[in-house]
C-alpha cells in the first residue's frame, strides 16, 4: 500500500489555486455539516491530502480542472467523493510521471499520457460505504477469543460471510467448534473445513497445516469483510456497466485502467477479490513474506474479468481505500492477458504483476 506525499509531475502552468488556507479553515468551521467528508478532512489530519490534491489540480489540463473545481470543494458527499477518487486515482499515476491530458466520454473518464508517448484511459467508480459498525467489531474480537482458547493443535482460519446486527452470544460457535475438532480427532470428519450459520451470521473454519506454538492462539488469522459478498456483487455490476458503456464509445486500440475508490477500507478477502480479474488460481505458493508467494492462472480456466476478450483493452484495476486516519492508500492488478500491457514502475502503489509467461498460463506475483 502506498500512500499520496510527493508532488505529482508538472504538465502545465500553475493557475488560480484550488484551497487556499482560508478556504479550508471556512471549510473546517462550517456549521450543520459533520457528515461531510471534505470538512472531515480540512478539519483533521487528512488536511494535507487536500493540499497535495490541490497541487495536483494546478498542474492537470484546463479541461480536467473545469470537472473538479466543482466537485473537489463541494461539501455534498457524492459529487465531492467523485472527484476525490477521480483526482487520488490519478495522482497514483502522475508520481510515476504520467501526465493528465483531458476528459474523455462517457464520464467518468480522463485521459493520461506518458512522457514517452503512451496515453490510456483511467475510469474512475467510486463507492461510499457506511462507517464500519463498532459493536460488530466488538463481538468479532469476542469470537477471536472464543477460538483462540479451543484445544487444537492446529491453528484455524475464520471467514465471515456474513454478519447481521445482533445480540452476540459466542456460546453455540464454541460448542460447534469443539464438535468439529473433536469429530477431527475421532478420523469421523473428512476435510479440514466446517461451517456455523445462524439467522444473524455465517462462518466458515479450516483447520491449517501449521502447529500452534507455545503461546499462541488457535487462530491465525480471521478475515470478516462487512457484508463482503453483497459488496463483491455491487463491485462487478457497476464495473461490468460502466466499463460495456465505455468500450463501446472508445476509439480502437484505446487502452484503460479502471479504479475502484471507497471512503473507507474495502475490508475484502484477497483471494474474493483475485477471483474477479483472474478467476481461482490453478496452484499458489502463499506461505512466507509475501514477496515470495506466488499464484497461477490459465485464462479461460473459468470466468473471470481479465479472462474475458472484450475486456483485452483492460491493461489493470487499481483498488484504493481509506484506511481510518490513514490517507488513500492503493493497490493495482495487473491484466496479464490485455492487449497494451502496463509496467509496475507504471503505476506508484503496490502491484500485481506477471512473473512468468507460457502460452495462456501466467504466474504473478506481488511487487
Amino acid at each position: 500500500m502506498q500512500r499520496i506525499t510527493d508532488h505529482p509531475a508538472s504538465s502545465g502552468p500553475v493557475r488560480m489555486p484550488l484551497y487556499s488556507e482560508t478556504l479550508l479553515n471556512n471549510f473546517a468551521s462550517a456549521k450543520g455539516c459533520a457528515d461531510s467528508i471534505l470538512q472531515q478532512m480540512a478539519a483533521g489530519p487528512e488536511r494535507g491530502i487536500l493540499n497535495h490534491l490541490g497541487i495536483l489540480y494546478d498542474n492537470v489540463a484546463e479541461p480536467v480542472q473545469d470537472r473538479w473545481k466543482t466537485s473537489l470543494v463541494n461539501m455534498d458527499n457524492r459529487r465531492f467523493f467523485q472527484g476525490y477518487a477521480e483526482a487520488v486515482s490519478a495522482a497514483f499515476f502522475t508520481r510515476s510521471g504520467w501526465s493528465v491530458v483531458d476528459v474523455c466520454h462517457p464520464k467518468p473518464c480522463l485521459v493520461l499520457r506518458h512522457p514517452d508517448g503512451r496515453e490510456l484511459r483511467l475510469v474512475t467508480l467510486a463507492f461510499l460505504q457506511p462507517d464500519p459498525d463498532p459493536s460488530a467489531r466488538v463481538a468479532l474480537e469476542t469470537l477471536a477469543r472464543v477460538v483462540n482458547r479451543a484445544d487444537t493443535d492446529h491453528r484455524i482460519t475464520i471467514l465471515v460471510r456474513k454478519w447481521t446486527p445482533h445480540e452476540f452470544n459466542p456460546e453455540p460457535v464454541r460448542r460447534c467448534i469443539d464438535i468439529w475438532l473433536d469429530a477431527i480427532a475421532n478420523k469421523e470428519w473428512r476435510g479440514r473445513y466446517a461451517t456455523y450459520e445462524d439467522d444473524y451470521i455465517s462462518l466458515e473454519f479450516t483447520r491449517t497445516d501449521t502447529f500452534v506454538n507455545d503461546g499462541e492462539g488457535a487462530v491465525a488469522f480471521l478475515i470478516a469483510p462487512e457484508n463482503g459478498l453483497r459488496t463483491m456483487e455491487v463491485i462487478e455490476t457497476r464495473l461490468v456497466y460502466e466499463l460495456d458503456t465505455m468500450l463501446t464509445n472508445a476509439p480502437k486500440n484505446t487502452q484503460v485502467v479502471v479504479s475502484l475508490v471507497t471512503n473507507t477500507s474495502w475490508t475484502l478477502p484477497p483471494g474474493t477479490v483475485r477471483s474477479l480479474f483472474y478467476g481461482r488460481p490453478i496452484w499458489q505458493v502463499a506461505n512466507g513474506h509475501r514477496s515470495d508467494q506466488r499464484f497461477g492462472f490459465e485464462l479461460g480456466s473459468e470466468p473471470a474479468l481479465f479472462h474475458e476478450p472484450h475486456y483485452s483493452a483492460i491493461s489493470g484495476t487499481l483498488m484504493v481505500d481509506r484506511p481510518e486516519e490513514r490517507g488513500p492508500c492503493g493497490r493495482a492488478y495487473f491484466n496479464p492477458w490485455a492487449t497494451h500491457q502496463l509496467k509496475a514502475s507504471d503505476v506508484a502503489c503496490a502491484a500485481f504483476i506477471s512473473d512468468q509467461a507460457e502460452a495462456d498460463f501466467r504466474v504473478m506475483r506481488w511487487d
